[in-house]
Protein backbone atom coordinates (compact mmCIF):
# COMPACT_ATOMS: atom_id res chain seq x y z
CA UNK A 1 0.00 0.00 0.00
CA UNK A 2 3.14 2.40 0.69
CA UNK A 3 4.75 1.82 -2.59
CA UNK A 4 1.09 2.25 -4.15
CA UNK A 5 0.91 5.67 -2.63
CA UNK A 6 4.50 6.89 -3.42
CA UNK A 7 4.09 5.91 -7.08
CA UNK A 8 0.61 7.98 -7.12
CA UNK A 9 2.38 10.77 -5.55
CA UNK A 10 5.16 10.91 -8.32
CA UNK A 11 2.92 10.78 -10.95
CA UNK A 12 0.98 13.64 -10.05
CA UNK A 13 4.15 15.63 -8.50
CA UNK A 14 5.35 14.70 -12.69
CA UNK A 15 2.47 15.40 -13.87
CA UNK A 16 1.83 19.08 -12.48
CA UNK A 17 6.13 19.38 -13.56
CA UNK A 18 5.47 18.97 -17.34
CA UNK A 19 2.04 21.43 -17.50
CA UNK A 20 3.54 24.53 -18.11
CA UNK A 21 0.57 26.11 -18.83
CA UNK A 22 -3.73 26.02 -18.76
CA UNK A 23 -5.62 25.81 -21.37
CA UNK A 24 -8.91 27.25 -19.93
CA UNK A 25 -11.22 28.01 -22.61
CA UNK A 26 -11.27 26.68 -26.45
CA UNK A 27 -14.06 28.46 -28.54
CA UNK A 28 -15.06 28.50 -31.97
CA UNK A 29 -17.51 30.61 -33.57
CA UNK A 30 -18.31 30.76 -37.07
CA UNK A 31 -19.22 33.54 -39.14
CA UNK A 32 -20.55 35.16 -42.24
CA UNK A 33 -20.03 38.86 -43.87
CA UNK A 34 -22.85 41.32 -44.86
CA UNK A 35 -21.06 41.57 -48.43
CA UNK A 36 -20.30 38.77 -50.66
CA UNK A 37 -16.56 39.94 -50.62
CA UNK A 38 -16.27 39.46 -46.76
CA UNK A 39 -16.95 36.10 -47.01
CA UNK A 40 -17.51 33.74 -44.10
CA UNK A 41 -15.43 31.40 -42.15
CA UNK A 42 -14.73 30.49 -37.93
CA UNK A 43 -12.86 32.26 -35.55
CA UNK A 44 -10.95 30.18 -32.85
CA UNK A 45 -10.34 31.65 -29.34
CA UNK A 46 -8.15 29.66 -27.01
CA UNK A 47 -7.44 31.59 -23.23
CA UNK A 48 -4.45 30.59 -21.48
CA UNK A 49 -2.96 30.86 -18.30
CA UNK A 50 0.64 30.27 -18.42
CA UNK A 51 2.67 29.07 -15.52
CA UNK A 52 5.94 30.24 -16.54
CA UNK A 53 7.30 33.66 -18.28
CA UNK A 54 6.98 33.73 -21.97
CA UNK A 55 11.30 34.51 -22.54
CA UNK A 56 10.96 30.06 -21.70
CA UNK A 57 7.55 29.51 -23.26
CA UNK A 58 6.08 30.06 -27.04
CA UNK A 59 3.28 29.45 -28.70
CA UNK A 60 3.55 29.42 -32.51
CA UNK A 61 1.68 27.28 -34.98
CA UNK A 62 -1.48 25.01 -34.63
CA UNK A 63 -3.27 22.47 -36.54
CA UNK A 64 -7.10 22.70 -36.73
CA UNK A 65 -8.27 19.47 -38.65
CA UNK A 66 -5.73 19.42 -41.51
CA UNK A 67 -5.14 23.36 -41.56
CA UNK A 68 -2.35 24.83 -40.59
CA UNK A 69 -2.06 28.33 -38.57
CA UNK A 70 0.84 30.07 -37.42
CA UNK A 71 -0.12 31.99 -34.25
CA UNK A 72 0.75 34.39 -31.70
CA UNK A 73 -0.35 35.58 -28.21
CA UNK A 74 -1.93 38.65 -26.86
CA UNK A 75 -2.91 39.19 -23.10
CA UNK A 76 -6.64 39.25 -21.84
CA UNK A 77 -7.49 43.21 -22.10
CA UNK A 78 -4.90 44.39 -24.71
CA UNK A 79 -4.68 44.77 -28.34
CA UNK A 80 -0.46 43.81 -29.05
CA UNK A 81 0.02 40.63 -30.57
CA UNK A 82 3.79 40.33 -29.04
CA UNK A 83 4.10 37.03 -27.69
CA UNK A 84 5.17 38.77 -24.28
CA UNK A 85 3.01 37.47 -21.09
CA UNK A 86 4.37 36.69 -17.71
CA UNK A 87 3.53 33.90 -15.39
CA UNK A 88 -0.10 33.63 -14.04
CA UNK A 89 -1.53 36.31 -17.32
CA UNK A 90 -4.19 35.44 -19.02
CA UNK A 91 -3.69 34.90 -22.92
CA UNK A 92 -5.13 34.55 -25.96
CA UNK A 93 -4.81 32.74 -29.49
CA UNK A 94 -7.22 33.88 -31.95
CA UNK A 95 -6.94 32.26 -35.28
CA UNK A 96 -9.49 33.34 -38.08
CA UNK A 97 -10.08 30.48 -41.08
CA UNK A 98 -11.32 32.53 -43.39
CA UNK A 99 -12.99 31.18 -46.78
CA UNK A 100 -13.19 34.01 -49.34
CA UNK A 101 -16.06 34.04 -51.74
CA UNK A 102 -14.18 36.15 -53.95
CA UNK A 103 -10.59 35.05 -54.62
CA UNK A 104 -8.51 37.62 -52.64
CA UNK A 105 -4.70 38.50 -54.56
CA UNK A 106 -2.21 36.95 -53.09
CA UNK A 107 1.72 37.23 -53.16
CA UNK A 108 3.68 34.34 -54.95
CA UNK A 109 6.36 33.20 -53.36
CA UNK A 110 9.03 31.40 -55.59
CA UNK A 111 6.57 28.91 -57.20
CA UNK A 112 5.04 27.40 -53.87
CA UNK A 113 1.68 29.62 -53.47
CA UNK A 114 0.80 27.90 -50.06
CA UNK A 115 4.06 27.41 -47.56
CA UNK A 116 3.48 23.19 -46.88
CA UNK A 117 3.06 22.37 -42.74
CA UNK A 118 2.94 18.68 -42.34
CA UNK A 119 1.34 17.23 -39.22
CA UNK A 120 3.52 16.15 -36.85
CA UNK A 121 1.44 13.17 -36.06
CA UNK A 122 -1.83 11.59 -36.35
CA UNK A 123 -3.73 13.39 -33.38
CA UNK A 124 -7.58 12.96 -32.16
CA UNK A 125 -8.79 16.06 -30.90
CA UNK A 126 -10.26 19.06 -33.16
CA UNK A 127 -6.48 21.15 -32.68
CA UNK A 128 -3.31 20.47 -32.25
CA UNK A 129 -1.51 22.91 -30.51
CA UNK A 130 2.48 23.79 -31.15
CA UNK A 131 4.47 25.78 -28.78
CA UNK A 132 8.39 25.19 -27.68
CA UNK A 133 9.09 25.19 -23.83
CA UNK A 134 12.86 25.90 -23.49
CA UNK A 135 13.86 25.37 -26.75
CA UNK A 136 12.13 22.01 -27.50
CA UNK A 137 9.07 21.38 -29.28
CA UNK A 138 6.01 19.93 -27.54
CA UNK A 139 2.18 19.32 -28.67
CA UNK A 140 -0.75 19.58 -26.87
CA UNK A 141 -4.22 18.18 -28.15
CA UNK A 142 -7.27 20.28 -28.04
CA UNK A 143 -10.03 17.84 -27.74
CA UNK A 144 -12.72 20.05 -28.42
CA UNK A 145 -13.93 23.56 -29.43
CA UNK A 146 -17.17 25.05 -27.76
CA UNK A 147 -19.12 26.14 -30.47
CA UNK A 148 -20.58 29.44 -30.29
CA UNK A 149 -24.12 31.13 -31.70
CA UNK A 150 -22.90 32.24 -35.16
CA UNK A 151 -22.49 35.94 -35.96
CA UNK A 152 -23.71 37.38 -39.46
CA UNK A 153 -22.55 40.74 -39.91
CA UNK A 154 -23.89 43.51 -41.96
Amino acid sequence: MKILSIITLLSISSIMCFNKFEIIDATSKKWTGGIPQAGYGTNYDITIVPKVNSDKLVFDRIWIGEKYFGVSTFQKGKDIRNNIFSKGDTISILVTDRIARKPLPYVEKGKCLVEKHELPYKYEGEALLSYTYKGKRKYIEISKFTKLKEDFYP
